[in-house]
């Protein structure tokens, strides 16, 4: 119920914020930490003022496994409040999920990820993000299903 809350509410954003502002983290990398499904370091890679490529790497909470993915997202508006530049992004992720123990099967996510971020005058960027789509697993048979990802991040912007 809170996941269906907080996506309607970063699609009434988008609906009725159109603000255009300068975004001070477009076009350069950034590299850090994501704390959300379980731990992970990601790296973004400027493809342009609108488009980022991130991969990353990490796993859950318990280290069951790694999983490690990629998604590239396209700006859709720069939420400006009080003068200050919100990006707000939404794009196709990929990831594969390899796991360490007998517990868990091998699977892979396909999603859309949504991201809303704001980077400092100095180099530190905070994201909120979450990928919503299908998970398929890998076990005795091969299971389609809902799959999720998303948590916290903070980067060092180069």
């Amino acid at each position: 119920m809170k996941k269906s809350i907080i996506l309607l509410l970063l699609i009434v954003v988008l609906a009725v914020v159109p603000a255009m502002a300068v975004d001070n983290g477009a076009g350069r990398s950034k590299l850090g930490t994501i704390l959300g499904k379980g731990v992970f370091v990601t790296y973004g890679i400027p493809m342009g003022e609108a488009t980022e490529l991130n991969v990353f790497a990490g796993t859950d909470w318990n280290i069951n496994y790694i999983d490690v993915g990629a998604n590239l997202l396209f700006k859709l508006v720069d939420v400006d409040i009080e003068g200050e530049t919100f990006p707000l992004s939404l794009g196709p992720q990929a990831n594969v999920r390899i796991p360490f123990n007998d517990n868990k099967n091998f699977g892979m996510g396909i999603l859309a990820d949504l991201r809303w971020e704001y980077t400092f005058s100095f180099p530190l960027n905070l994201f909120i993000e979450i990928g919503l789509g299908l998970d398929l697993d890998f076990g005795n048979t091969v299971d389609l299903g809902f799959g999720w990802e998303g948590g916290l991040g903070v980067r060092y912007v180069f």
